[in-house]
């Protein structure tokens, strides 16, 4: 960056800005002389940065000369409360704040995960070891039919030779809000449309056949299965970015455990027995 660039540089007006707002605070206000030193409030170039990346992320620009004094300004009196309510004993017992301070702990824990590379074959081998994960589901199309509540398995077979005679589908079952068709739709969306094990179950039928009674959570159903993809796992450069952010999850997630462990290991725990903690 060339020395008239920097000097243009909107960062450096906050800094200079952020500079002159307090050095007026300090000549209207000099600090006593037998004061310990606890009633500086000074702002620290970390601080500085983080106001200014601060407002750049919210608004896509950097502050005015205005923005910048009311963002030092509020910096210090925010400053100021902490100081204060922390001299009061305010964060002593506050459950928002013990669970912010873990966050924040668990946090420094597991930052480092989002900065490692793991190379090609470490990244292959989670990847086969997690198939799972990134197979593509069964797809299903079929047709089906609601029975009416009650139906007899007797009268469940007439009406399943009925349809396989040519009957219309339309015209029997009873009416529902749930499609009389299902066309290409992954398994486990099935699922949460008519319930746990539907899919899976429509899935094992013929093809092209009329079959049942199977169970859904709105009763018992007919159904023609008439197109079936089995399920498939897509190649590894199709899916590279998700199983590298899912390895970096699962590091995160070791490295937080680990950081848990260590530092219980410092702690001589007495805890109430079980007997002890109920009402």
């Amino acid at each position: 960056m060339t020395i008239p660039a920097f000097l243009r540089s909107p960062l450096l007006h906050f800094f200079l800005l952020g500079g002159l707002v307090f050095g007026v605070y300090s000549l209207k206000n000099p600090p006593m002389d037998d004061g310990p030193g606890e009633d500086v409030i000074r702002l620290t170039d970390a601080e500085a940065d983080r106001l200014a990346d601060g407002f750049l992320a919210a608004w896509g620009r950097a502050p005015t000369a205005e923005e910048a004094r009311s963002l030092v300004r509020d910096w210090a009196v925010e400053e100021a409360m902490v100081r204060e309510a922390r001299a009061l004993g305010l964060d002593q017992g506050d459950a928002m704040i013990r669970n912010r301070l873990r966050a924040k702990m668990e946090f420094l824990a597991e930052a480092p995960a989002a900065a490692r590379e793991p190379d090609e074959d470490t990244l292959r081998a989670y990847y086969a070891e997690n198939a799972e994960r990134y197979a593509r589901p069964a797809r299903l199309s079929f047709a089906q039919v609601l029975l009416p509540g009650g139906t007899s398995p007797d009268e469940a077979k007439t009406l399943l030779a009925n349809l396989e005679q040519g009957a219309d589908p339309g015209a029997m079952g009873r009416a529902t809000q749930l499609p009389p068709r299902i066309d290409d739709m992954a398994a486990p969306a099935v699922d949460r449309v008519f319930g746990a094990g539907f899919g899976t179950a429509a899935g094992a039928l013929p093809l092209r056949t009329w079959a049942g009674p199977l169970e859904s959570t709105f009763g018992v159903h007919l159904v023609r299965l008439d197109t079936r993809s089995d399920s498939d796992l897509p190649p590894f450069e199709m899916v590279r970015d998700r199983v590298l952010a899912d390895w970096r999850s699962d590091q995160a997630r070791q490295m937080r455990e680990t950081f848990t462990g260590e530092l219980m290991k410092r702690y001589r725990l007495e805890l109430p027995g079980a007997a002890e903690t109920r009402p």
